[in-house]
C-alpha cells in the first residue's frame, strides 16, 4: 500500500513539475513576443520611414532626417513649385506634401489629398483596360482595327498593338464641337482621321481615343462606367471624372502664368480615354504599384503592354528607358509628371496646377529621381 502511494506521489510530483515548466515557458515566450511587438511598434512610431509606402498614401510626410527629402523640399520651394510632390525611396515615402495654392481666392493650399487633372497619363489606364480584355480572351494585340472601325483609313492593317504604341500612322483632322456622349465623341473622331506618310512613332491622341471606343463596344458600357467599375469600385483609387472633380472639396484650380484658367468642360468632354480624370499623387502611385505588383493584370500582360516597338520608347502611356519609366502630360494649366523604377519601389511624382509658359516641371522631377536613385534619366 505504501509502495503504491509512493509511486502515485512520485507520478504526481513529476506531472506537476512538467505542467509548471510548460506554463512558465508559455508565459515567457508570450511575454517576449509581446515585448518584441511593442518594441517594433515603438520603432515604427519613432521612425516612420520603416513603414511601407502604400501605408502612407495621401498623408503628410516629410522625413527631415533624410537628406534626399530635405534637398528635394528645398529645390521644390526654390523653384516655386505649385502642386503636390511625392517621393518614394526604396518603398518608403520620404516626402509627400503640398506646395502653393489649390485655390488662391479661397486661401486654400495644396496638400496630399488634392486632386489634379492627370492629362495624358490617363492613357496608361486606358491601356490597362485594354489589356484586361486581352487577358479575358476578348481581344488580342494582333486584332485589327477594322473589326471595330472598318472605315478608318488602313484599318485592315492596323493592330491593337500599334494603337498602344502610337505606330498606327493615324492623325486626327477635326474635333467634335458638340459632344453628346463618349461613344458619339469617339465615332466623330473615327470619321475625322487621316493617314500619315509613315507609321513611325508619332504622338497622336486618336490612337487612344479609338482604344476607348473599342472598350465601349466590347463591354457595352460607357468608358467612364468601365473605368469607374475597375479603378474605383474594385481598386479604390478615388479617381474623379470631370463633373465630380468640379464639385470635389479637394479640387485644385488651374493657373497659367499666374492667371486662373477658365473652366472648359467641352475640352475635357473631347478627351475620352486620353485626359479627363483627376486624382491625388498618392493614388497615382498606388495605381502604378498595383500594376507593377501584377494585381490588375498578369506578369506577361504587363510585359506586353509596356513593350515598345524596336527603336522607340513609348508604349501604353509611358516612356520606357531600361531601368525606369516616365510619364508626362499638359492640359489647361495642369502638368503631371511621374518617374518610376521598374519595380515601383522608388518614384517621383509631381502633380502641378500652375504652369508658366515655356517652363516645365518635368526636368526637376527627373533631377530629383536621379539624385535619389543614382539612375541617369533622359
Amino acid at each position: 500500500m505504501k509502495r503504491t502511494q509512493h509511486r502515485q506521489l512520485k507520478y504526481f510530483t513529476w506531472r506537476h513539475f512538467l505542467i509548471t515548466t510548460v506554463i512558465i515557458l508559455i508565459l515567457g515566450v508570450g511575454t517576449w513576443g509581446f515585448y518584441q511587438v511593442t518594441q517594433m511598434h515603438e520603432a515604427e512610431a519613432a521612425h516612420p520611414e520603416t513603414q511601407d509606402a502604400l501605408d502612407q498614401i495621401d498623408q503628410n510626410v516629410f522625413l527631415e532626417d533624410n537628406d534626399h527629402a530635405v534637398s528635394a523640399n528645398h529645390q521644390l520651394e526654390k523653384a516655386g513649385f505649385t502642386g503636390t510632390a511625392l517621393l518614394v525611396e526604396n518603398n518608403h515615402i520620404i516626402l509627400q506634401k503640398g506646395y502653393g495654392y489649390a485655390n488662391e481666392a479661397e486661401n486654400r493650399f495644396n496638400n496630399p489629398q488634392s486632386l489634379f487633372q492627370i492629362a495624358s497619363i490617363q492613357k496608361s489606364f486606358t491601356a490597362t483596360l485594354i489589356m484586361q480584355q486581352v487577358q479575358q480572351g476578348k481581344l488580342s494585340l494582333e486584332t485589327l482595327l477594322a473589326r471595330y472601325y472598318p472605315n478608318v483609313p488602313n484599318a485592315r492593317r492596323i493592330t491593337i498593338k500599334q494603337l498602344l504604341t502610337m505606330t498606327s500612322g493615324l492623325s486626327q483632322t477635326g474635333e467634335d464641337q458638340n459632344v453628346i456622349s463618349e461613344l458619339d465623341n469617339v465615332n466623330f473622331d473615327a470619321s475625322h482621321v487621316k493617314l500619315l506618310p509613315s507609321n513611325r512613332w508619332t504622338y497622336q491622341a486618336i490612337n487612344f481615343r479609338l482604344l476607348a471606343g473599342i472598350l465601349m463596344k466590347i463591354t457595352h458600357q460607357s468608358y467612364w462606367e468601365l473605368f469607374n467599375n475597375v479603378f474605383n469600385k474594385q481598386y479604390h483609387l478615388n479617381i474623379a471624372n470631370y463633373e465630380n472633380f468640379m464639385h470635389s472639396e479637394h479640387r485644385t484650380i488651374a493657373y497659367q502664368n499666374g492667371n486662373i484658367v477658365p473652366d472648359n468642360p467641352r475640352q475635357y468632354a473631347r478627351e475620352t480615354g486620353t485626359g479627363n480624370v483627376a486624382m491625388s499623387a498618392g493614388m497615382l502611385y498606388r495605381y502604378y504599384r498595383l500594376l507593377i505588383d501584377h494585381k490588375i493584370i498578369t506578369v506577361s500582360r504587363l510585359h506586353d503592354m509596356w513593350q515598345p516597338v524596336v527603336g522607340e520608347s513609348y508604349s501604353s502611356g509611358l516612356y520606357h528607358w531600361g531601368k525606369y519609366n516616365s510619364g508626362h502630360g499638359i492640359l489647361d494649366g495642369f502638368e503631371p509628371t511621374i518617374v518610376i523604377t521598374n519595380n515601383g519601389r522608388s518614384a517621383v511624382i509631381l502633380l502641378s496646377n500652375s504652369r508658366v509658359r515655356g517652363k516645365s516641371w518635368q526636368p526637376l522631377a527627373k533631377a530629383l529621381f536621379t539624385q535619389m536613385t543614382a539612375i541617369k534619366t533622359r
